[in-house]
């Protein structure tokens, strides 16, 4: 049951009423991109005074070593004069305030494209980037982004995607839909919305026990195909939580990953506050690397974000633009260890520059580079 308190939740719940039932996936894409009731239409970010933490608002070494990331890429493609930098989530704009900064203090002066369709968030990050604002390019899609070369940065981005929730009952996988009224939210079992869900989940299909309930993303595809278009030589560096296919659908996991966000709380019901809470769950990284592959990527790197970071030099980022109080140390072990981020946040990195494989170069990998897992 929904209590129904204030007029803007009441509109939304109204609205859910007027189209459902309807399939869990198209209701956490209302409920997060809805462009007026949804999550983050309404300007939420993380942040100390959000619903939930992310890497960039810990420490500022993360975004400056990402930033030797991108100068890495640049030296490869051979300081390009076509050189661009692009964000897809960027949500308060943390990130690329720290990239941009560490760039500017190393002589680097390269435009920097923010994909942010909710007007609401792009205030909030041109308040915060306001020192930059003549380098940062908002654009409100991918389709609008001219050709570049670069690197594009998704940094919790796909695990904000819509999924579909699907359920193992006698024998058969049935899709999880919802029903609003006006005494409650029901979920009921019907039949698969699209067949690639059934053919992504089938290998591991016949282990599950009876009531395994997990979750499908098939909306990644829309962002590989439209940047596929817009990339010509450069990086896909992606940051986020999750697991190779064979772990994300472990019969042991058979309550799936699905986790909601409000006020540094975690929610168990996904219809709490609709359109007022986060809605996540983890990044199959499998079917990112069969995605890099379809749109013409090589896959050249994987492995947990704290061995990447130390890999890639956060250590001396640190010492160089932190005074490494204690309160700091704190937050750079956040990024780094296994209780923090280290090991529960992965980094994935795609490139194309034909004809050159340049997996060998990419120093963030040095340490650990555990690609072979997303193809077991």
């Amino acid at each position: 049951m929904i209590s129904k308190a204030n007029s803007s939740k009441v509109s939304f719940f109204h609205l859910l009423q007027g189209i459902s039932p309807l399939t869990f996936e198209n209701y956490m894409e209302l409920a997060l991109y809805h462009p007026d009731y949804g999550y983050y239409a309404r300007g939420n970010v993380p942040g100390k005074e959000g619903d939930y933490i992310t890497a960039p608002c810990i420490n500022k070494a993360f975004g400056a070593t990402l930033a030797l990331q991108v100068l890495e890429v640049y030296e490869i493609l051979g300081k390009s004069k076509d050189f661009a930098i692009v964000e897809m989530g960027a949500g308060a704009g943390y990130l690329a305030y720290d990239m941009l900064s560490y760039l500017k203090s190393k002589g680097f002066d390269f435009p920097y494209y923010i994909v942010e369709p909710f007007l609401p968030l792009k205030a909030i990050q041109e308040e915060r980037l306001s020192d930059f604002k003549d380098k940062i390019l908002w654009i409100d899609s991918l389709e609008k982004l001219p050709l570049f070369e670069g690197v594009f940065v998704a940094n919790e981005l796909f695990d904000a995607l819509p999924v579909h929730l699907v359920e193992k009952r006698e024998g058969d996988l049935w899709e999880i839909w919802v029903e609003f009224t006006e005494e409650e939210v029901r979920e009921f079992l019907g039949e698969l919305s699209e067949t690639e869900v059934l053919s992504r989940v089938y290998p591991y299909f016949s282990a599950w026990q009876e009531g395994y309930r997990t979750e499908i993303c098939t909306k990644a595809w829309d962002i590989y195909e439209k940047l596929s278009q817009k990339l010509q030589r450069g990086l896909m560096l992606i940051l986020d939580y999750g697991y190779p296919r064979g772990d994300l659908y472990h019969p042991q996991r058979s309550r799936g990953t699905l986790l909601c966000y409000y006020r540094q709380r975690v929610v168990e019901n996904p219809y709490f506050k609709p359109g007022h809470i986060d809605i996540t769950a983890h990044v199959d990284f499998t079917y990112l690397r069969e995605l890099g592959e379809r749109f013409g990527f090589i896959n050249l790197g994987f492995t947990g974000q704290g061995s990447y970071l130390v890999s890639l030099g956060i250590d001396r980022v640190f010492q160089e633009i932190t005074n490494g109080s204690q309160r700091e140390k704190e937050a750079l072990k956040m990024l780094l260890l296994p209780e923090g981020l280290g090991q529960t946040h992965w980094v994935l990195a795609q490139g194309r520059f034909y004809g050159k494989n340049p997996a060998s170069k990419m120093k963030g990998f040095a340490f650990s580079n555990r690609i072979r897992l997303l193809y077991s």
